[in-house]
């Protein structure tokens, strides 16, 4: 899989066996849509599996960027790709449960700008991960979360303080995109 755009456009980064990830046509348009969020955005990479998205944001100015997984396997291979990049400084890896993680940066009040959410499909992953945010708010004011899900997935168009600003369908795949909005969290 190669970084389409930014400062390491054209590197390859290695891919996990066991995942799934990301089409280049659906990160690419993602990517379209968020070009103005990414700058000097503090990410989180949730569900990292190969950690395309994470390593998209970095190439394109995010000033830092946490990948989160529950395989060791995929962790290993997103490491490899820190180091080959040369991003130590800027991106690091973290294992486990990703709503447990999101529990420990409400703990250590760390915030993110942007999180990509690219759980598992068919789970009802999504929607646990999405209200567990809510629950932890690790997302700064103004924040926005980038979520990947199937056609047939369940969604909400708000989840707290978060509003739905686009839904965009590719085939199967969907990209959703929620903006932080309404501080009160009023549902």
């Amino acid at each position: 899989m190669k970084i389409s755009r930014g400062t390491h456009k054209g590197r390859n980064i290695k891919t996990p066996e066991e995942i799934r990830p990301v089409s280049l046509k659906v990160k690419e348009s993602c990517f379209n849509i968020i070009k103005d969020i990414v700058p000097d955005a503090a990410v989180l990479d949730l569900f990292a599996g190969s950690g395309a998205l994470g390593f998209e944001a970095i190439s394109c100015g995010a000033k830092s960027v946490v990948f989160v997984d529950h395989a060791k396997a995929s962790l290993e291979v997103v490491s490899e790709n820190i180091t080959a990049l040369g991003l130590e400084l800027k991106a690091k890896t973290i294992y486990g449960d990703a709503l447990e993680r999101i529990k420990d940066f409400k703990i250590r009040n760390q915030a993110f700008d942007l999180i990509f959410l690219d759980p598992p499909y068919y789970q009802g992953i999504l929607n646990k991960t999405l209200q567990r945010i809510v629950e932890y708010d690790i997302v700064s004011d103004f924040g926005f979360l980038v979520a990947f899900c199937y056609e047939s997935d369940e969604f909400l168009d708000k989840y707290g303080y978060f509003s739905l600003i686009l839904k965009k369908e590719y085939g199967q795949n969907r990209v959703l995109v929620y903006e932080k909005s309404d501080l009160s969290g009023n549902i």
